[in-house]
């Protein structure tokens, strides 16, 4: 094997992470030095970002681990206590297909996705979630709106854009007595996945909690594909596939990302935003028509009249920085603010008030949480060292993140979101038992 300058880097960044782990081993092993093995560092719990429910110091989360000897992967759903720092594990460890997509149906009810459907859970310990939406198809990246009773997801469909459809689909596929694929355009291939006519649309269907008349299973059939109204594309391969998306906190409005389909695909960089009504009516509004480059990580203000996303200016460049831009909803007014910035963030939420954005950045080997003043653009670093994974808004002050650094593995911290890192408050410590000595 010829070593070049990137291979001794990646090769110092997994010794470095090792060691930091190494140090995580000792740091939280009560007294004594705990080695570090292979085995163990498989085995580690990996804890998922905090839902939190608004009206109340809660928060939902997944931790999910792999069990070397079993060769299996297990997770589970937990309640934590945002004052107390109290975990209480709701769901048994699921086998196989991790839980994902925690979400708040009402202030008593959670919900999650579990291989490919919606269950919800009355946040009884230790008991297992009961079966609410199935749609036949597998389901992801979804939330649930209250206010609407509403809940989005994205769903692999083809090119008619119908969930109802796909299993019709799949059994002509299954009968072909070939396996051919002529291609038309050079996006062919995207790293390791072959382009294929399914693609990821967005999806918004109405789900009581109560389920169905009878209290169970709500069957599938109302939904609405919120990219249908999309402009037609010819050729199947290409066509829409959303990136990611934001919903207002009232149910009624959503931002989604898509790559513009076209003959130019295998080189442009062009990543749109689109603005639309949850409902499925009129047609989605382009919000990034001036930009050629890739839009990423809408963010609406907490009443839904502000959206905010990331932007990448030249066409062409896939290492560009990300610009902010932020759109009025009632106005149609679009600007940009921290042109001066240096550093690129990757993800943003808005504060209560809607005064100030969360912006998660990495700078010199950590990711850290910059407040971003919206009226001046002027930025406080309000972490430090270490790496902060996510964020999400507790009360009208605080943040709730996942965080680690080199000598502790990921937990959940609360942070005070005009502070500095000295406020950071540790919640939970979902790996002290297996580096306890």
């Amino acid at each position: 094997m010829a070593f070049t300058a990137s291979t001794r880097l990646v090769r110092c960044g997994l010794w470095a992470y090792v060691v930091a782990l190494g140090a995580t081993a000792h740091a939280e092993g009560a007294n004594s030095l705990k080695p570090l093995d292979s085995q163990l560092f498989h085995s580690l719990s990996r804890v998922g970002a905090p839902i939190v429910q608004p009206d109340q110091p809660l928060a939902l989360y997944t931790t999910s681990r792999y069990d070397p000897e079993a060769n299996k992967s297990f997770s589970h759903l937990s309640l934590l206590n945002t004052d107390s720092g109290e975990s209480t594990q709701l769901t048994p460890e699921m086998e196989g297909e991790r839980i994902s997509s925690p979400m708040w149906l009402d202030q008593g009810t959670a919900g999650y996705v579990f291989r490919g459907a919606l269950y919800r859970h009355n946040l009884e310990p230790a008991t297992n979630g009961t079966l609410l939406y199935n749609a036949t198809v597998g389901i992801g990246s979804a939330t649930y709106r209250p206010a609407t009773g509403t809940l989005f997801f994205t769903a692999d469909v083809y090119s008619d854009g119908n969930i109802s459809s796909v299993v019709e689909h799949r059994e002509r596929e299954r009968s072909r007595k070939d396996t051919a694929q002529v291609f038309d355009n050079l996006w062919a291939r995207h790293w390791n996945k072959w382009m294929t006519p399914v693609k990821s649309n967005l999806f918004a269907v109405n789900v009581s909690v109560a389920g169905s008349a009878g209290g169970g299973q709500q069957e599938p059939g109302n939904e609405v594909n919120l990219m249908q109204k999309l402009a037609p594309v010819r050729d199947p391969l290409l066509r829409w596939d959303i990136e990611s998306y934001a919903v207002t906190a009232d149910g009624r409005r959503a931002a989604f990302v898509v790559r513009n389909p076209g003959p130019d695909m295998a080189w442009s960089t062009n990543v749109d935003l689109y603005l639309t009504s949850c409902d499925g009516s009129g047609q989605p509004e382009l919000l990034t028509g001036a930009s050629n480059g890739a839009a990423s990580a809408p963010a609406f203000s907490a009443d839904g009249t502000a959206v905010a996303w990331l932007q990448m200016e030249t066409p062409g460049y896939e290492s560009d920085i990300r610009r902010i831009f932020i759109h009025n909803v009632t106005t149609g007014e679009t600007r940009t603010i921290a042109r001066d910035w240096i550093l690129s963030p990757h993800f943003m939420i808005w504060s209560a008030d809607a005064s100030t954005l969360h912006a998660l950045v990495q700078d010199e080997g950590d990711n850290r949480v910059v407040n971003i003043d919206v009226a001046t653009g002027k930025r406080t670093e309000l972490t430090g060292a270490g790496s902060v994974n996510s964020i999400a808004r507790l009360g009208a002050d605080k943040l709730l993140s996942v965080y680690t650094n080199v000598t502790e593995t990921a937990d959940i911290y609360a942070v005070d979101a005009g502070s500095t890192e000295a406020s950071m408050r540790r919640l939970t410590r979902v790996n002290q038992d297996k580096l306890q000595d």
